[in-house]
């Protein structure tokens, strides 16, 4: 018979180690798991802190960009505002008329034709010419333009030969129609040239016209564009010139100049107009050969008859 030496066999002492192991190894594995649980636990939470203060700096970048949105409109908002009024106020200071206005009023700028101090054919031995031509223009005006094209260096020869004397009229009759301050802005620039002496106005005058914008762009609304373009007339790169433009001196000129025209066409204002010797001389469809044609027999006729 075997002799039993303990309390169990190997077999159980081997099973109860086994059991053991096994214990030992799911406590280390649950030791594991809640360690891995408590890892992801702290990782979610860091996420969510760091979530939320994302979303918190969002909050507070949104928060600034609205802040900064709402300024910038509210400063647009002003000085859209302190334009409109300055635009308003256009044309209603005192009347100037430019340097050696003539006609009616003064409301007029001569272009040869007498011994006006501020005309380029000045001349005190050529006596004041009996034709005159009239014209009221627009410098947004583009048929102004046209017109001008066809016609100017015709009556601007006769002028300069002490045949005609030739009175611009400055009109603001686009801004009235299309909105803007164009029309006012440059008719203002032009008697402000009027004001620097001979040929100023008449080398603006043409400027202007060779630069004309479309007439929806209200380009020459800036009186920093003007004085930027018109300082390619030698004379009028000057801080006199660029003053008068800024203060809108001849402004309430240039209205009353509308309002002349207003009169002369009973209330229906059209540009451009042109009068020889106070009888309206019209544009027509035809080409511009004929038209131009046409135009100087008109005047040739105006000045036979006033011989």
């Amino acid at each position: 018979m075997a002799e039993n030496r303990g309390l169990g066999s190997p077999v159980q002492d081997d099973a109860a180690g086994a059991t053991d192991a096994a214990d030992q190894i799911g406590a280390t594995r649950d030791g594991d798991a809640r360690e891995r649980s408590g890892r992801l636990k702290a990782a979610a939470v860091r996420q969510a802190e760091v979530a939320a203060q994302r979303r918190k700096r969002q909050l507070w970048i949104g928060a600034g960009v609205f802040v900064l949105i709402a300024a910038l409109v509210t400063v647009g908002i002003l000085v859209q505002h302190k334009r409109a009024v300055a635009d308003a106020a256009l044309g209603t200071g005192p009347f100037v008329a430019p340097a050696g206005a003539v006609g009616p009023g003064s409301l007029a700028i001569a272009f040869g034709g007498d011994s006006n101090p501020f005309s380029p054919s000045s001349n005190p031995l050529v006596a004041p010419a009996r034709v005159t031509l009239t014209v009221y223009e627009d410098f947004r005006c583009p048929y102004c333009q046209l017109a001008e094209s066809m016609f100017e260096s015709t009556y601007k020869s006769y002028a300069l030969a002490g045949k005609i004397q030739v009175q611009y009229h400055l009109v603001d009759l686009i801004d009235r129609n299309l909105g803007g301050t164009g029309s006012l802005r440059a008719g203002n620039a032009g008697a402000c040239a009027q004001d620097a002496g001979p040929g100023k106005f008449a080398a603006l005058h043409d400027l202007l016209y060779a630069n004309q914008p479309d007439e929806n762009d209200d380009a020459y609304g800036s009186d920093a564009a003007l004085i930027s373009l018109a300082k390619q007339v030698p004379g009028l790169d000057s801080p006199t010139f660029e003053d008068c433009v800024n203060r809108d001196v001849h402004g309430s000129w240039v209205k009353r100049n509308y309002a002349s025209l207003s009169t002369v066409l009973n209330g229906s204002v059209a540009t451009p107009y042109y009068a020889i010797n106070g009888k309206q001389y019209k544009l027509t469809g035809q080409p511009a050969a004929v038209q131009q044609a046409a135009f100087r027999a008109a005047l040739d006729a105006a000045v036979a008859a006033a011989r």
